[in-house]
């Protein structure tokens, strides 16, 4: 006998060698192959890993990412604390037993947990104090918004050529995200047609009535004498391009750059142009020039670390963040003398960019995807339901959420009242529609509330409207509006094959939108999602599809009660309102994490937890007031620092 107390002659079977190179050599089993895994369960590569690879990655990897969503590229630690913002969704539905889906393989209470500690752990992981990384450097292509406003800054002309060029893609939510403003030859052709409509458009001005526009390009031919005289004429070509171009391009223009496009005015004038033609051809060349269409800012190919961007760039940034852009002469010229970046002139320019009218950019680049009423114009209510519905009361929806957003803005008031507020805008046709007695005309007006039925973003005909069916409300789609963009919790997708709401027929028993939905709720793919976001949903049930107050639903009183998962319940969009504002660092958490990107124009990356975290503190400070937030950003490290591209 060995010492394996297995006989010599079977030693050649594959079980007696196992058996004895275990007990000789002492291979070890599960639990000593993984030490410290009793001591140390949230371990990634021992444990967690393989609990996600079961229940999270087999649904959600590249070529099966339901919702569009792939967990599996991110298969350690690090990985997933830089996808910061998905894996926090993740791990609330996970917390709240959303996912996996109802009809998937469940993790037991123990694994759940598991995962959720683990996750709480990676994602408040990051050190704050460590070295700050202002993001992957960004050269973006000019949005359709921002070309339009340039072109009317530089030429103020209103043309809005841009309306007619191919949609901008959006991410996160926005349209001015440099991964997403790529530059195709179908768009350059498109930019050279608009340019050459400019110059056109510039030279018709002259022989108008009020040539405001050719005066504001060609203002250097109207101080000159002696413009008989070519070389004189040539020289003030020279003074209106510099000028130009030094607006276009957003900072002061090299000679070796001006020479070059003198040439076009010289090989104009060879031609036997006219000298407004010769010089709206160098007007073309700007207009087409990635200096111009192209956001890119200096590098410092010196420096291997993160640096200060320059007060050029600074100018940009602060322009294009708060008004979709360019700068203008005010700013520029703070900066050509290195200004701008001074701590009270910054803070002077910023109250004055936000009090400016053009600050009106934030509300449709900002607000308005960010809310979700972009779109309302294209919403067309069922006419049978809704008979009275027409476009001056349209018209009268799509100003009210504008002019309070505007008011936040402009008069610096809290965030806190795109929840709850005690005034919103209305005219007569408005007011009527929400059986507000005692006002007349067209015009719109601020209006004092005597209750808080309205008031705040939330309970606004617009928002109503943008998350509702053209023939009924839609419970859930306005739970997951809450939820998300206003909590901050993103809802799973809904799973395949779900079946649609069931709607009454003529025959049956009337049954109000909540008693369908409580049915529908029985399938149980349905049941996990829906218990999370319909309770918020039912809060708003006592508006109607186009936001009109009702207190019956086919002829039964409306039940708006609902309880969030935390047992927390509620009875009507007072008392939810009263909820979302007991909540209103988590919602500024939210609305900060979005005017972030927006500011930015990237995604999010690990350290924006940090400048975040930051913001909202400070906005704590000053009663969550729009500017104080804004101004944060503003002089966070990201705002203000860039890194060279690798090549």
């Amino acid at each position: 006998m060995s010492r394996s107390g297995c006989p010599r002659l079977a030693a050649k079977h594959f079980l007696c060698w196992a058996a004895w190179i275990i007990a000789c050599f002492g291979i070890a089993t599960h639990a000593d192959a993984q030490p410290g895994l009793d001591k140390d369960p949230l371990s990634f590569d021992r444990n967690i890993g393989g609990l996600l690879g079961r229940y999270c990655y087999k649904c959600h990897n590249e070529e099966k990412a339901n919702g569009d969503i792939d967990l599996a590229k991110d298969n350690n630690p690090r990985l997933i604390s830089a996808n910061l913002l998905i894996w926090k969704t993740a791990r609330d539905l996970i917390e709240g037993g959303e996912m996996p889906p109802a009809d998937a393989k469940q993790p037991s209470d123990e694994e759940r947990e598991l995962i959720v500690k683990f996750l709480n752990k990676t994602l408040s992981s990051l050190d704050c104090n460590g070295p700050h990384d202002p993001g992957p450097p960004t050269i973006r292509r000019l949005n359709r918004a921002e070309y339009n406003n340039s072109v009317r800054y530089l030429t103020t002309l209103d043309l809005r050529l841009a309306d007619s060029f191919a949609a901008d893609a959006s991410s996160y939510g926005f349209d001015n995200i440099a991964a997403s403003l790529t530059l195709t030859p179908l768009q350059v052709e498109q930019y050279y047609t608009a340019a050459k409509r400019v110059v056109d458009e510039l030279l018709k001005n002259k022989a108008s009535t009020s040539p405001v526009a050719y005066e504001h390009v060609f203002f250097s031919k109207l101080t000159s004498s002696d413009l008989n005289s070519l070389p004189k004429q040539r020289e003030t070509a020279g003074r209106i391009v510099q000028r130009f171009s030094t607006q276009a391009f957003r900072r002061p223009v090299e000679q070796a750059w001006l020479d070059r496009l003198m040439m076009v005015y010289d090989r104009s004038q060879e031609q036997k142009l006219s000298d407004d033609q010769s010089v709206g051809n160098m007007i073309v060349a700007i207009l087409i020039s990635p200096r111009f269409l192209m956001r890119a800012e200096a590098a410092k190919p010196e420096i291997d670390d993160p640096f200060p961007i320059d007060d050029y760039d600074l100018a940009s940034r602060l322009s294009f963040f708060l008004w979709s852009g360019p700068p203008d002469e005010e700013l520029l010229e703070l900066a050509s003398k290195n200004e701008l970046s001074k701590a009270d002139i910054l803070d002077a320019q910023i109250d004055r960019m936000l009090a400016d009218s053009r600050s009106d950019a934030l509300i449709e680049n900002f607000f308005a995807p960010w809310l979700q009423f972009s779109d309302l114009r294209s919403r067309v209510p069922d006419a049978k339901v809704f008979p009275s519905f027409d476009e001056k009361l349209r018209e009268a929806i799509l100003a009210e959420p504008r002019l309070a957003i505007g008011e936040i803005i402009r008069k610096d008031r809290s965030i806190t009242e795109l929840i709850d507020a005690d005034y919103t805008y209305v005219n007569e046709a408005l007011a009527s529609h929400y059986g507000i007695e005692a006002v007349n005309g067209e015009a719109m007006r601020r209006l004092e509330l005597s209750n808080r039925r309205r008031g705040g973003m939330l309970t606004t005909a617009a928002l109503l409207m943008a998350q509702a069916d053209p023939g009924r409300t839609n419970v859930p789609r306005r739970g997951s509006f809450l939820t998300g963009t206003i909590l901050g919790v993103r809802s799973p997708p809904p799973p395949p094959d779900v079946p649609e709401l069931k709607e009454s027929e003529a025959s049956d028993k009337p049954m109000t939108l909540r008693e369908r939905l409580e049915e529908h709720r029985s399938n149980p793919q349905c049941a996990s999602c829906h218990a999370k976001i319909d309770p918020l949903g039912f809060g708003l049930e006592n508006y109607d599809a186009i936001g009109v107050w009702r207190d019956q639903e086919v002829g039964k009183p409306i039940d708006a009660s609902g309880a969030l998962p935390n047992g927390r319940s509620f009875n009507g969009p007072v008392e939810l309102k009263d909820i979302l504002l007991e909540g209103k660092d988590e919602f500024t958490q939210t609305f900060v994490s979005h005017l972030l990107i927006y500011a930015l124009g990237r995604g999010p990356i690990p350290t924006d937890k940090c400048v975040m975290d930051e913001v909202v503190e400070n906005a704590k400070t000053h009663e969550y007031r729009f500017a104080s937030i804004v101004r944060s950003i503003i002089n966070s490290y990201p705002f203000r620092h860039r890194r060279n591209p690798e090549f």
